[in-house]
């Protein structure tokens, strides 16, 4: 099993120094790598191969490849304080993504991030702390390697609040996972009421701070005052970034959701063998403008991807039940009504006259599905 860690860098005096330096070195050998491919087209742009056995003429467009990029890239890694494989590694990574974008890549100037990537003997690990080209690193150890692992390469990357990060790839023969259950569970997601477990009440969300959701009902009333007085004065203003206290705010939101979304979804695969949820449809992402007001809401089906890869890891079974098998309303006075349309979010039943949202509706029908009282889903044939 390939898995990847990822570590925080105790970053604080001269160690962001020395990684931005670091990363500056890398970004010279990518546009270096750049800069040649280009004068190399210009120069020659085609490439002509002849086929031994057919003799036949081929033209394709003169790019490089990994071996020719690496003797162009040999020998410059004392110069720029980096590991010689290191070196090799941003050559190699250009070409894949030049073969997998079909053109020259974008320069990595000043405001790109930091990225350093190395192969498995670039680095040494002993405890909490990583030796890379000769230069200790202390990091936060707060998951602990398995005893059989391998790794196979890893990076230092750094994030847009500029901290730093080691992320380590490595291959393990143990299951990270407990494979022993065999129970089923039927959950219902939403963005508004989380998770809904097995027809109880309780709903588990993720819990935000007094302190951080005051800061952002402040954020979003300010907001909505200069909207207001710019739609009085009919002032077009052009769109600004963020600042600094939004930032910070949208990332601890942020950092609070995915803490949630994985514990939680670890628990339910420890716990489970089957897991039945409904289907939850990708919202569009939302452009962060400094006018845009900030919001807790969760994105579900993010939640629900996590849980569909660490159940494929682990070797479990999650059904996702679309939402047109849901939409059947039944009722104690009549039997299974006709499915409605899903534009209508609510039913109105025509022997007793009640009203159902289809959330309610939804969520009934997923418990009997797993019932097996009537059969919907993909499972069935």
């Amino acid at each position: 099993m390939i898995t990847t860690f990822r570590y925080r860098i105790k970053d604080s005096g001269s160690t962001k120094k020395k990684l931005n330096k670091m990363a500056s070195g890398v970004n010279y050998i990518w546009n270096f790598c750049k800069e040649t491919q280009s004068t190399a087209l210009k120069n020659k742009p085609v490439k002509i191969i002849t086929d031994p056995k057919t003799k036949k003429i081929y033209y394709t467009p003169y790019f490089f490849t990994q071996y020719e990029m690496n003797e162009l890239v040999a020998g410059s890694s004392k110069e720029l304080g980096l590991h010689s494989q290191s070196v090799q590694a941003v050559a190699e990574e250009y070409i894949t993504r030049r073969k997998q974008f079909k053109k020259l890549l974008r320069w990595r100037g000043r405001n790109s991030l930091g990225w350093i990537p190395f192969k498995s003997s670039g680095i040494k690990i002993k405890k909490d702390e990583v030796q890379y080209n000769k230069q200790k690193f202390k990091f936060w150890n707060s998951r602990k390697l398995p005893s059989d692992a391998l790794i196979k390469s890893g990076s230092f990357a750094q994030d847009n609040c500029g901290r730093w990060y080691l992320n380590i790839t490595l291959e393990t023969k143990r299951n990270l996972y407990n494979k022993n259950s065999t129970s089923e569970s039927v959950m219902f997601l939403s963005n508004y009421k989380a998770i809904t477990y097995n027809d109880s009440i309780i709903n588990s969300r993720p819990v935000f701070p007094i302190k951080l959701k005051l800061k952002i009902k402040k954020l979003n009333i300010a907001k909505k005052k200069r909207i207001v007085l710019r739609k009085k004065d009919k002032i077009k203003e052009k769109s600004k970034p963020i600042s600094k206290r939004e930032k910070i705010i949208i990332n601890k939101i942020t950092n609070i959701k995915q803490d949630f979304f994985h514990k939680e979804s670890t628990k339910i695969i420890n716990s489970n063998a089957v897991i039945i949820t409904n289907e939850i449809l990708s919202a569009k992402k939302r452009i962060q403008s400094r006018n845009s007001f900030i919001s807790t809401r969760l994105n579900m089906k993010h939640f629900q991807n996590i849980l569909c890869y660490k159940a494929i890891r682990a070797g479990k079974v999650v059904s996702i039940v679309s939402n047109k098998n849901l939409s059947l309303v039944p009722f104690k006075c009549c039997s299974l009504q006709p499915q409605f349309i899903l534009r209508k979010r609510t039913y109105v039943c025509k022997i007793c006259n009640k009203r159902t949202p289809f959330i309610t509706s939804a969520r009934n029908n997923l418990y009997l599905a797993a019932k097996h009282l009537f059969r919907i889903g993909h499972d069935t044939p």
